[in-house]
């Protein structure tokens, strides 16, 4: 509210009026300076008071307040008066004066500076307290406007401010002295138009009250949004008096409902179905995702519930949530996959519901955000068949980033790398393939960084299955987020298994070719010497009989070899076919029960066994090792040049190793025998079973883990040390 109205000077006629209405005023009229000296007192305080007007003058205001020391309103009041502290800073109060003859006398009043020659006045008018009441009603009244939160100022029918209450100070920054005297134009944001002050004031000035929001400017500057009502007060005559404005900040509203329009805007901008629903689940509020996946209008969903447009199992799964909110008014979250037949739309939703509560903190419904998760959920299932395709294969498979951290390595690579921990990104290729394999490693995995695939063969030792052949492909792993490669994606495949049986084939080819097609020929020709023999004679002949008998005896012995050897086969049928699966198994005492046994079989042979106590060597091995070490001992008693073979068998246990040696005084092996048992590579020029029973031994120890190493013996024989790996506990 806001009119200019310019004051002029006051003319000398004006102040002979303005004098002669203070001197012929009722009511006592005092001024004082600033010590609180009186300096001027009106006639009207003779006959209230009954002090000479002039006598008063040079005494202090503060003397005539009677003296109580119960009663700390009137010590405090002395305490203003008697101070230099500006006494029309107080306001209207209540002030007891001692009379002339002792009597007391209470007044209301309230203290206005103003200027005489240069010095600071402080004037008084005190109104008798005849009308005690009515003044008591309007300090009330006043204590009241004084002490609201709102801010409230009283303007003259022009619109000059006359009156403001602290809290128009508090809302605005401008203090009483700033403010009375001046227009609420000091008031203006500039925000408002012409046509607006125009339309208040017609309406105020034909005695109607305004109310609206509107933007001031406080002191500092800062915008102030005010609600503000602004009512004309009449005087006897029905006339308007004055106005009185009343301002209540509305800035934090007006913030709110910033915040509430953007609130508002971002939910409606959400992909995502938000409802707000009451205590008996009708919707109440619905963002335009929710009438998008129903396939039904906003204004229509008002006031049902989740079975107006999905399937009634879902719907009731959805009505039990809410329940449950409703009666534990604590947060619950659950998913659904609703039919949505109007819509026709296949979804799946994450959702978390929340108790909602009115302004009174009252429970009134409960409000949900349902997050469509229907695209998760369908890589979330085509992830699970690749993990269970990856974790399932038989194949070894891992991944690394560009530094060689690991990405994720499934349970077969964990389990032949011996890593316990499920999680792996704490690992690095340098910590599982060892210092001695990383550098050829790394050079594999840096070609299938720049792009390449790579495919090669190696092999690699491992602690309890010995030595193993891998076929190795490294794939780049593309960065799904853009172009460039993220890492390296490892299958490694288990060959071993599938190599030894085409090595197995080829030796057996071998052996078949080899030592069954010599003992077939020899065989066919000695039966054609008994055949001639028996045609040509008449059984008469001693020579011819002596010669078909030595036929018939080699072609028995033949076939015992050519049995032999098929048993041979066998057995490294049975050994390959088995899986190798390693086992903990006491080697110094099936070695004694061997010995005992082959000490049997061979009673001219002299067998020497040393074993330590049992359980002191127990090693990692496959069930078929007792057949392997049989046929070395076997070997070294067939196979010797003299009447007695002497074969020493001795267990010796380290800390990771267990060791069996077997030690003849025979004739030795040759260099094939010794390359079939110690690198299993001689396939060539097998000439007899006995060859065939030393790649049983090799093959059975490398199933086991373990290996095998050929010395020569002093002064002759040989020395087989089988080494294994001691079992783990």
């Amino acid at each position: 509210m806001s009119r200019e109205s310019p004051v002029d000077p006051p003319s000398a006629a004006e102040g002979d009026f303005f004098a002669s209405f203070v001197e012929e005023c009722s009511d006592p009229v005092l001024s004082v300076d600033g010590d609180g000296v009186v300096v001027y007192a009106n006639p009207a305080v003779e006959s209230a008071l009954g002090y000479d007007p002039p006598a008063l003058r040079g005494r202090r205001l503060a003397e005539l307040i009677p003296e109580d020391p119960d009663d700390e309103r009137v010590r405090s009041l002395r305490r203003r008066l008697s101070s230099d502290a500006d006494p029309s800073e107080a306001g209207s109060f209540a002030c007891p004066l001692r009379r002339a003859d002792g009597s007391t006398v209470a007044f209301s009043v309230r203290f206005h500076e103003h200027q005489s020659s240069g010095e600071p006045v402080y004037t008084g008018v005190f109104r008798d307290g005849v009308e005690e009441a009515t003044a008591r009603d309007l300090r009330t009244f006043r204590n009241l406007i004084e002490h609201s939160g709102h801010a409230v100022y009283v303007t003259d029918p022009s619109g000059t401010i006359e009156y403001v209450n602290p809290a128009f100070t508090d809302n605005t920054g401008y203090e009483p002295g700033d403010a009375i005297g001046e227009t609420p134009a000091i008031l203006s944001s500039g925000e408002v138009s012409d046509e607006y002050f125009a339309a208040l004031w017609e309406t105020i000035e034909s005695g109607e009250v305004w109310q609206e929001d509107i933007v001031d400017r406080r002191r500092d500057g800062e915008p102030n949004h005010v609600h503000q009502t602004i009512a004309p007060v009449f005087d006897e005559d029905g006339g308007v008096s004055r106005f009185v404005a009343i301002q209540t900040d509305v800035t934090e509203n007006q913030e709110a409902a910033g915040r509430l329009k953007q609130y508002r805007e971002i939910v409606e901008a959400i992909d995502d179905p938000i409802l707000l629903q009451n205590l008996d689940g009708e919707f109440e509020l619905l963002n335009e995702a929710v009438s998008e996946f129903a396939g039904v209008p906003r204004e229509e969903l008002y006031g049902t519930d989740e079975f107006a447009f999905m399937d009634p199992e879902t719907a009731a799964e959805i009505a039990d949530r809410r329940r449950e909110v409703i009666e534990t008014e604590e947060p619950v979250a659950y998913e659904t996959s609703p039919t949505l037949e109007r819509s026709g739309r296949e979804a799946a939703f994450s959702t978390r519901r929340y108790p909602h509560y009115d302004p009174d903190g009252e429970l009134a419904g409960t409000f949900a955000v349902c997050r469509d998760v229907t695209e998760i959920k369908r890589r979330e299932a085509e992830l699970e068949r690749y993990e269970r395709a990856v974790n399932g294969a038989t194949d070894l498979i891992a991944a690394v980033d560009r530094e060689g951290g690991f990405l994720f390595a499934n349970p077969q690579y964990r389990a032949y790398h011996g890593i316990e921990a499920d999680d792996v990104r704490d690992l690095s290729i340098s910590d599982v393939v060892g210092d001695d394999r990383f550098s050829d490693v790394k050079r594999h995995v840096d070609r299938a960084l720049q792009g390449e695939a790579v495919e090669y063969r190696t092999k690699r030792t491992h602690p309890d299955r010995g030595m193993r052949t891998f076929d190795v492909r490294y794939y780049p792993l593309e960065d799904p987020d853009g172009d460039e490669i993220a890492g390296v994606v490892g299958v490694l495949r288990d060959v071993t298994d599938s190599e030894n049986r085409a090595r197995q084939l080829s030796v057996v080819d071998r052996v078949l070719q080899h030592n069954l097609r010599n003992a077939l020929t020899v065989i066919r020709g000695r039966a054609r010497e008994v055949a001639e023999a028996t045609s040509d004679g008449d059984g008469t002949d001693q020579d011819s009989d002596a010669d078909a008998a030595e036929a018939a005896s080699y072609i028995v012995s033949r076939a015992d070899d050519l049995l032999t050897t098929s048993e041979k086969a066998h057995h490294i049928t049975e050994i390959l076919s088995d899986v190798p699966e390693v086992e903990p198994m006491d080697v110094g005492r099936a070695v004694d029960e061997l010995v005992e046994s082959l000490a049997a079989d061979y009673p001219h042979a002299d067998i020497s066994v040393s074993t330590p106590a049992n359980g002191e060597a127990v090693a990692s091995a496959t069930a078929w090792l007792d057949r392997a070490l049989s046929e070395l001992v076997r070997n070294a008693i067939v196979h010797h040049d003299g009447a007695q073979p002497t074969v020493d068998v001795a267990v010796e246990g380290a800390a990771d190793e267990i060791e069996v040696r077997i030690a003849d005084d025979g004739p030795g092996l040759n260099d094939m025998d010794r390359d079939v048992l110690e690198t299993g590579r001689a396939v060539d020029a097998l000439y007899h079973g006995s060859g065939l029973g030393l790649w049983l031994v090799y093959w059975v120890l490398q199933q086991s883990g373990g290996s095998a190493a050929v010395e020569d013996a002093d002064p002759r024989g040989t020395v087989v040390t089988v080494t294994l790996a001691r079992a783990t506990e």
